[in-house]
C-alpha cells in the first residue's frame, strides 16, 4: 500500500517506516500535519498513519483537514498516541480515524491493522470498478456469454451437418431466407423440391433448427431405403404381437421419435398410394394408430417431405394423391440445380477444398484459370453433392496451393467434349476474363457489404481471410498489368 506516515519524532518516525517498509509497503515520511496536508493534496494514499500529539497540527485536526480537502477521499487513517485517554480515542473516531493504537506500538497489532486496510482498500476499488464501470462489466460479460452461446451453436450445427453452408448466389439466399421463414411457424407441412444432389436434407434441418434455437427432435426416413412391407411399422410402429417376428413389447415408430419436432421424409414421392393416404390422415387429424394398435395417439409434429420427382407428373399418372400432394405443398421449397446458378461454382468449390485440405493437411487455398473455367462449363447432374465429392478426391489425391485442370483428370476426359463432340476451348484469356466475373468481382462486392471487413467477408464467402488476400492480391496484380 501507499502509506503516508505522519510523526513530528524524526527517530520514532524513521523506526517505523523501516519497518512498513520491511512489510513491502510504500512509505512517505513527513514531519508535521501541514506538510501533509500538503502531500496528500499531491498524490493519492490507501492509508495515513500519524501521531496525535504533535507540534502544530494535531493528530486529529489532520484527520478533519484531509476530510475537508478531499471528502471522497477512501484513505483510511490510523492514529496513534502516548497517552491513554478514552475521550481521545473516541474524538479520533468520530473525526474519521478508521482505528486508534496506543504507543510503544504493538507490531502485532500494527500488522493486524494493516491487513484489515489492505482488504478494504481491495473492497473499495473493486466497489468503484463496479459502480463506476458496471455497464461496461455487463456488457463485456454479455458479450462473453454471446460468443460462449454462439460457440455452442456452431458446434450443434456441425455435429448435425449445417455448420457450414456456401451460400453465394441470390437463388440460394433467397431458398434461405425462405427456409428460415418456414422456421417460424411448425404448424405448416413443408415441400422441398429438387434435384439429387442440391441440398434438399440441408433445407430441411434449416426450417428444423433456424437459427440453432431448438432442441427438438428431427428424425428423418429415406423412403425408398425401407421396404413397402416395413415402411408402415417403421413410420407409425406397432404394439406388441403385432405380427410374427416383431418385438415381444412392440416398438415406437419415427411418428413417436419426432414428437413435439420434425419428421423428414425425403423421397416422399416413392411411399405407396396406401400408405399416402394414412400419411394424409396423419396430417389432418394430427393423429395415428399404431400398427395393431387401438388407442389413438396424438401427434405435434411438423411435417417436411423431399422429392427429386416431378410431382404434377406422378399426381397425373395416378402414382401420388393430389390431395396429399396439395396438403404437403402448403409451404414450398424450390432448390435451383447448380448449373443455374452458376455463380456458386467457384465459391463453393474453394471452400469444399479448403476443408478437406485442412483434414489433411493439404496446402491447397486456389483455383487456377483453367481449372476455374473447366468448373464453370461442367453441367453438374450431381449437383453440389458431386462437387463437393470431386474436391474431396482431389485433396485426397493432391498437394499443390493451386487446383489445377489436370487434377480434374476423373472427371475431365469424359466431359471437356461435351454432348455435342465439340471441344470446350481452355485459353488464359478467357479465363482471366471468366474469373474476373464470376469470382473477382463477387469478392469485391462482398468486401464492399461489409464495409470493407475483410474478415467478415471472408466468412460469408466460405473462404479463409488468407484465401481472401491471396485472391486481392491476384487482383491487384490483374489490375496492375492492364
Amino acid at each position: 500500500m501507499r502509506i503516508l506516515l505522519v510523526d513530528d519524532d524524526a527517530e520514532g518516525r524513521s523506526f517505523l517506516a523501516d519497518y512498513l517498509k520491511l512489510l513491502g509497503h510504500c512509505v512517505e515520511e513527513c514531519g508535521s500535519g501541514e506538510e501533509a496536508v500538503n502531500s496528500y493534496r499531491m498524490k493519492p494514499y490507501d492509508m495515513v498513519l500519524s501521531d496525535i500529539k504533535m507540534g502544530g497540527m494535531s493528530g486529529i485536526d489532520l484527520v478533519r483537514e484531509l476530510k475537508k480537502t478531499n471528502p471522497e477521499s477512501e484513505t483510511d487513517v490510523v492514529l496513534y498516541t502516548g497517552f491513554i485517554d478514552v475521550e481521545l480515542a473516541i474524538g479520533a473516531l468520530r473525526a474519521g480515524a478508521y482505528d486508534y493504537l496506543t504507543k510503544p506500538i504493538n507490531m502485532d497489532e500494527l500488522k493486524s491493522i494493516l491487513n484489515r486496510i489492505e482488504e478494504h482498500q481491495v473492497l473499495l476499488r473493486e466497489n468503484k470498478k463496479l459502480t463506476f464501470h458496471f455497464a461496461e462489466e455487463v456488457k463485456a460479460a454479455t458479450h462473453d456469454k454471446e460468443w460462449e452461446l454462439l460457440e455452442m451453436k456452431k458446434i450443434a450445427a456441425r455435429h448435425i451437418g449445417i455448420g457450414k453452408i456456401g451460400v453465394f448466389s441470390e437463388a440460394m439466399r433467397q431458398v434461405v431466407r425462405q427456409a428460415e421463414h418456414y422456421h417460424t411457424d411448425r404448424d405448416i407441412p413443408i415441400l422441398i423440391q429438387g434435384e439429387t444432389g442440391v441440398g434438399k436434407e440441408i433445407i430441411a434441418k434449416i426450417i428444423h433448427y433456424g437459427n440453432m434455437d431448438t432442441t427438438r427432435p428431427f428424425v428423418d426416413i429415406n423412403c425408398t431405403a425401407i421396404t413397402p412391407s416395413l415402411f408402415e411399422s417403421e413410420l407409425f410402429g406397432y404394439e406388441a404381437g403385432a405380427f410374427t417376428g416383431g418385438a415381444a413389447r412392440g416398438q415406437k415408430g419415427k411418428l413417436d421419435m419426432a414428437m413435439g419436432g420434425t419428421l423428414f421424409l425425403d423421397e416422399i414421392a416413392e411411399i405407396s398410394l396406401d400408405l399416402q393416404a394414412k400419411l394424409l390422415r396423419v396430417i389432418e387429424e394430427k393423429s395415428f394408430y399404431r400398427v395393431g394398435g387401438l388407442k389413438k395417439i396424438k401427434t405435434d409434429i411438423r411435417i417436411i417431405g423431399a422429392t427429386n420427382l416431378d410431382f404434377e407428373t406422378r399426381v397425373a399418372a395416378g402414382l401420388f394423391r393430389k390431395d396429399l400432394y396439395y396438403r404437403l405443398k402448403v409451404g414450398q421449397v424450390e432448390v435451383p440445380p447448380l448449373r443455374q446458378r452458376k455463380e456458386d461454382i467457384l465459391p463453393l468449390a474453394l471452400m469444399f477444398l479448403e476443408d478437406f485440405s485442412k483434414r489433411r493437411s493439404k496446402k491447397f487455398r486456389a483455383i487456377s484459370t483453367q481449372a476455374a473455367q473447366f468448373l464453370l462449363s461442367y453441367d453438374w447432374p450431381g449437383n453440389v453433392r458431386e462437387l463437393r465429392n470431386l474436391m474431396e478426391w482431389v485433396s485426397f489425391m493432391y498437394d499443390e496451393e493451386e487446383l489445377k485442370l489436370e487434377h480434374l483428370h476423373n472427371l475431365h476426359p469424359k466431359t471437356l467434349a461435351g454432348d455435342n463432340d465439340q471441344q470446350i476451348v481452355v485459353t488464359g484469356e478467357a479465363d482471366n476474363s471468366l474469373l474476373g466475373t464470376y469470382v473477382d468481382e463477387m469478392i469485391l462486392n462482398t468486401i464492399k457489404d461489409f464495409n470493407g471487413n475483410k474478415t467478415q467477408a471472408a466468412r460469408h464467402l466460405g473462404i479463409s481471410v488468407r484465401t481472401l488476400y491471396y485472391r486481392l492480391e491476384r487482383i491487384q496484380k490483374r489490375d496492375n498489368n492492364k
